[in-house]
């Protein structure tokens, strides 16, 4: 992963010395909207480890969603949504009647909402690289279900609510206002992708 960061940022480096042509033309004033895959995920990766005869799983997202407002040629202000939720189903033996099977499942949602600023340092129209940070609230929850009478139904809620990112990225435009982004660091995911529209 380390390996991974590091070729990223190397690439928004060398792209970021190759565009310098023209001034960005995300100007003050100007509103960005996005939305985007992450991965990734811990969560879905340990859903996929227990998929197996007796349990199935199924796992989304996260999924991101992104407003900014660009506050100066520099810096921008926006909000950061994202998204997850996951499933798995089983079938848990009973103690005493080897032959009695009951239903089971285990289900994940987390969202976050946080508070964002960018911090943009290109001087390309067609390649805007940033850095961003944002803080906010999150929440993570499992609840268990099943009709096991020994086991009664759960659940779980993350004890820490604070939301915490930081990444580096870039966008690219393919119009003026249409492009993608890519983003690596601290966030729900280390890495994602997604599209982007300039307003």
């Amino acid at each position: 992963m380390k390996k991974m960061f590091q070729l990223m940022l190397a690439m928004v480096v060398m792209v970021t010395i190759t565009f310098t042509a023209k001034a960005q033309e995300y100007t003050p004033g100007s509103f960005t909207i996005s939305a985007g895959y992450g991965f990734p995920s811990i969560t879905k990766t340990i859903f996929n480890i227990v998929d197996g005869d007796k349990i199935s799983s199924s796992y989304y997202g996260p999924f991101y969603g992104k407003a900014e407002y660009k506050i100066n040629e520099t810096v921008g202000f926006g909000v950061n949504f994202a998204y997850a939720s996951g499933t798995s189903t089983y079938l848990a033996q009973d103690k005493e009647i080897d032959t009695l099977f009951y239903d089971g499942a285990v289900k994940y949602t987390a969202y976050s909402i946080l508070a964002r600023f960018n911090f943009h340092f290109g001087n390309s129209e067609v390649f805007d690289p940033y850095a961003g940070i944002g803080l906010g609230y999150r929440h993570n929850n499992y609840s268990y279900s099943g009709g096991d009478p020994d086991n009664q139904p759960l659940d779980v809620s993350g004890l820490l609510n604070t939301g915490l990112d930081f990444t580096i990225g870039a966008r690219f435009y393919l119009t003026e206002n249409i492009g993608l982004y890519g983003e690596v660091g601290i966030a729900k995911t280390p890495i994602q992708v997604g599209l982007v529209v300039t307003l």
